[in-house]
């Protein structure tokens, strides 16, 4: 079915909503990584994509929002969200989005609906026939989200959960800690995989701390009715928070050097991929034919005019200085 994304666009205190499919999610990161003088005059031809449509929690895999008259960019994307490259796409943006505030949207689609004054509720999805039956790890399966339990003995444990509706696991209440301690803890041959999100758990003072790379999906908004009594942290992305209780399994230290590699893998990837059409046709494409059939949306593109030099002048701003 392809990557959903939603965009949008507010200027002079109205929004325009872009909903898009086809894998659009998979391109977040490069097509919005030019900085705002490439992207709107993109986003102003992409008419065949402007609507009052948004996908839910469930469908929407990405969304960004530009707020030209506060200059704020606020975005999110779970393809693209691994801890370094997510850090150096930010970075990278702050070079080619100079000037603007730059926002991750940790409830995915719903910090977007609530920035333009709609309820994000609307984008909740009924999970409630959705089962949290354990499922025990097999080889090859990787670490999504980690739990750490502080125990009556004052040791932490810590417990892996796998990609499968891991989120939905939160939602269990107070009864996650009992359910995690039927189990095993964290594999050791999968804790060298880099969690999305994190719950740090204190029952004896009913107290827990959450970071996440991940949408929230509401999460924050209905901890009290999810775990009656129990007080929330947010942390945003500090992973560093939960890793004190044990870095040697947990952190995964985003040194500069990694942070450089990240951020030159941007530079190619909106220098390879983003639709140019001089570009495109130098490299042997049909773009007569691509622009008439508006293949993987290539027109609205097309008909912004983008130059080549445009697109490497961005290229060279998100590789950085250490490149």
């Amino acid at each position: 079915m392809g990557s959903r994304v939603n965009y949008v666009v507010v200027r002079d205190g109205e929004h325009t909503v872009y909903a898009q499919g086809g894998g659009a999610g998979y391109g977040i990161d490069y097509l919005f990584a030019p900085g705002p003088e490439v992207v709107l005059r993109w986003l102003a031809q992409a008419g065949e994509y402007a609507g009052d449509h948004w996908f839910d929690d469930l469908m929407c895999e990405g969304g960004v929002l530009i707020d030209v008259d506060r200059q704020v960019l606020l975005l999110f994307n779970t393809t693209f969200n691994r801890l370094a490259h997510r850090a150096a796409m930010l970075q990278a943006y702050a070079a080619t989005w100079s000037g603007w505030e730059i926002r991750w949207a940790y409830d995915g689609i719903g910090d977007l609906m609530a920035y333009v004054g709609l309820d994000p509720g609307a984008a909740r999805v009924d999970d409630q026939s959705e089962q949290c039956e354990r499922n025990e790890f097999l080889p090859g399966d990787s670490v999504r989200s980690v739990v750490t339990v502080r125990g009556a003995d004052g040791l932490v444990r810590l417990y892996g959960l796998s990609p499968d509706l891991a989120w939905l696991r939160w939602r269990m209440g107070p009864d996650l800690v009992e359910w995690l301690a039927a189990g095993p803890e964290l594999p050791y041959d999968v804790a060298d995989d880099v969690p999305r999100s994190g719950l740090d758990l204190d029952p004896a003072t009913r107290r827990a701390g959450l970071w996440t790379l991940e949408p929230l999906c509401g999460l924050r908004e209905q901890w009290a009715e999810l775990w009656p009594g129990w007080t929330l942290e947010f942390w945003e992305d500090d992973l560093a928070r939960q890793a004190a209780h044990d870095p040697d399994r947990l952190y995964d230290s985003v040194t500069p050097r990694v942070i450089a590699h990240h951020r030159h893998g941007l530079a190619e990837r909106v220098r390879r991929y983003w639709p140019v059409r001089s570009t495109m046709q130098a490299g042997g494409a049909d773009v007569d034919w691509l622009y008439e059939h508006d293949s993987a949306g290539v027109r609205s593109h097309f008909d912004a005019n983008i130059t080549a030099d445009e697109i490497e002048h961005a290229a060279q701003l998100l590789r950085g200085p250490l490149a």
